[in-house]
């Protein structure tokens, strides 16, 4: 190669080298790295639309609930929560807080399939604002990569993919974070709480799924009767530990789906106890899943909380307190009926081998002198129209005297409020299994951020009253929906105010020739500072 085509060439690599640098100057400088949040400002709004000097107008959307719903996170500083390293990315070019608190707006929304973002959430530009994003991203994009193309303020992938780049951990410090802040301030005084699990399927696709094989009798039309058959779920499963009265999730856990609950009970009333306090658990309404004697032990005597759980139906404990059933002993055997149930307290059984700690683990439970710890046990001979075969009663097993057996029955009741209230409005209300990306990281960080919503939108509802504290997400949607569709959001560089659509043209110069709430013009203008 001659001299000239070698100057020529190391010219070129120079010029290249140039252009990248002033590429890579102009991403380090660029605004999308600012996340500035708009705040609501009526009276600077309307003076700006009256002097015709605003930015944006927004038709009425999903602002109309998170208005003020935005406004509560930010005040409890749940926002900060959401300012993780986001360790899988290697670029930002949108803030970590906003991308995810952008997801948590679309589960919040109900919005089924990742398909659907753009033409709901993204079309929202009243909402998109009031996330934080400026005009130019609305526009544009976040890059130069996006400009002129229809996939604006990002593509939907960008939303979906962002869930695989989160660690565990990561998102559950976020939820971590949003209990501790409802706990200082007051929304969770429980004392009573109630632990459950719900299975989250996937397909055999699904990056890091577990797999779980159980038998299970169905009908045969051809044999006609019943058979075993062998049925296999892929997927993961989602542990919660919630708040009775307050229902919060104070504590969660993703894993795969074969994976036994009792190994993460611990695991969960720790963290649990680290987010809302020491002593705070009084008792726990324990599913069987959870079901281990070591576990129990450990609960009542190292952590001081009391629990009720139910037994399987062919432990030897069971077994024993059904022998039981007609004995009588007034210091250790305690009946008590009213219309539609009849139970039977019981104090001091000695026959839950495994109830001890390490110590008593270790030891022969076959040996002759071998001796149980005592614990007590309730059993329902009667319940509405049904009496219990003697060897069929339900057995439940507690720490709490059963000198009023009917109680622990009451108490124990409440635990089908986290399968009704949680479980149940989690599926259906809030699609925790509409999960749009097949990994494990993406389901963790779907559901982890899910719960985040759930709690806060709990939270915030008792601000809203009996009324909206009654209603489930999905009639709230519904109802917010109606109620905020005449309005408009108009925004500046700073504020943004929400405006009925005869105020606005009245604003703009074009009033019609009566408001019909009957608000007198003079007074209006008085009220919003217009001179």
């Amino acid at each position: 190669m001659s001299r000239r085509k070698k100057t020529a060439k190391k010219q070129r690599a120079v010029k290249r080298a140039g252009k990248r640098g002033l590429r890579r100057a102009s991403r380090r400088n660029r605004e999308y790295l600012a996340w500035r949040h708009l705040t609501r400002n009526q009276k600077e709004v309307a003076k700006r639309i009256w002097a015709g000097d605003y930015q944006k107008i927004g038709p009425g959307g999903g602002w109309g609930f998170l208005d003020r719903f935005v406004i509560f996170m930010k005040t409890i500083g749940f926002l900060e929560c959401l300012d993780v390293a986001g360790e899988g990315y290697v670029r930002r070019m949108i803030t970590i807080a906003k991308l995810l608190l952008t997801y948590q707006v679309k589960v919040l929304l109900g919005i089924i399939s990742m398909n659907q973002v753009p033409g709901t959430l993204f079309n929202d530009i009243g909402l998109l604002m009031m996330l934080g994003y400026t005009a130019e991203q609305i526009e544009n994009g976040h890059c130069k990569r996006g400009k002129g193309k229809n996939n604006r303020p990002m593509n939907k992938n960008t939303l979906a993919d962002a869930l695989d780049r989160f660690s565990p951990e990561e998102l559950e410090g976020i939820l971590n974070g949003g209990v501790k802040l409802l706990a200082k301030l007051g929304f969770i005084k429980d004392t009573t709480f109630l632990m459950d699990a719900t299975d989250l399927p996937t397909t055999g696709k699904c990056e890091g799924a577990g797999r779980r094989t159980v038998d299970k009798k169905v009908w045969s039309r051809k044999e006609k009767k019943l058979v075993t058959i062998s049925v296999t779920t892929f997927g993961f499963k989602l542990m919660l530990l919630r708040s009775l009265d307050s229902r919060i999730i104070v504590a969660a856990k993703v894993r795969q789906i074969q994976e036994s609950e009792k190994d993460w009970t611990l695991a969960l009333v720790k963290q649990a106890a680290e987010n809302i306090g020491e002593k705070k658990i009084r008792l726990l309404l324990i599913d069987r899943g959870y079901l281990d004697g070591l576990t129990l032990w450990t609960l009542k005597h190292n952590y001081g909380i009391d629990w009720i759980i139910p037994l399987r139906t062919d432990m030897n404990i069971a077994k024993d307190a059904r022998g039981l059933r007609n004995t009588v002993d007034a210091k250790k055997i305690f009946r008590a009926q009213r219309k539609d149930l009849k139970v039977v307290g019981i104090a001091g059984l000695a026959s839950y081998d495994q109830y001890g700690n390490e110590e008593h683990q270790e030891k022969d439970f076959n040996a002759k002198d071998f001796r149980g710890n005592p614990i007590n046990v309730v059993m329902v001979t009667h319940w509405k129209d049904k009496a219990y075969e003697p060897g069929h009663e339900p057995v439940f097993l507690t720490t709490l005297a059963v000198s009023k057996p009917l109680a622990i029955l009451d108490k124990y009741d409440l635990r089908s409020l986290i399968e009704n209230q949680t479980n149940r409005e989690l599926k259906q209300g809030w699609l925790i299994t509409k999960i749009p990306k097949k990994t494990q990281r993406a389901v963790t960080a779907h559901a982890i951020l899910t719960l985040c919503m759930y709690n806060l939108t709990n939270a915030y509802r008792t601000d809203m009253g009996q009324e909206l504290a009654e209603s489930g997400i999905r009639r709230f949607r519904r109802e917010t929906s109606q109620q905020t569709r005449d309005k408009i959001v108009v925004f500046t560089e700073e504020h943004y105010g929400i405006f009925d659509l005869e105020e606005l043209m009245f604003l703009v110069g074009k009033p019609s020739k009566w408001f019909s709430r009957h608000v007198n013009a003079e007074a209006f203008k008085k009220a919003h500072g217009i001179t």
